[in-house]
């Protein structure tokens, strides 16, 4: 039972968190804290935005001072990157 334990610590360690903002021009990386991630209520790993934004000295409004037009919540494994959830800011109204 200890080699369990030790593979999913291993594989928790090994995996990384981030939220990807595409702006007009530029694209900001945000760093998610591990601590930050939970599953929600759909069974999907989430992690919210504003804590993040917050984290990494950010404030909604700066979002919108960046123009942003997708953001993008990603888990790295290894180096792979995985699309967890994206959404667009891009809408008419």
């Amino acid at each position: 039972m200890a080699q369990g334990n030790s593979l999913d610590n291993k594989v928790k360690n090994t995996t990384k968190y981030s939220y990807i903002v595409d702006c007009i021009d530029k694209q900001v990386h945000l760093l998610v804290d591990a601590r930050d991630v939970f599953y929600n209520a759909d069974d999907e790993i989430d992690c919210p935005l504003d804590v993040v934004l917050r984290k990494n000295n950010y404030t909604l409004q700066d979002l919108m001072n960046w123009d942003a037009r997708e953001i993008r919540f990603i888990q790295i494994i290894d180096g792979k990157e995985t699309i967890l959830n994206s959404f667009s800011l891009d809408v008419n109204l």
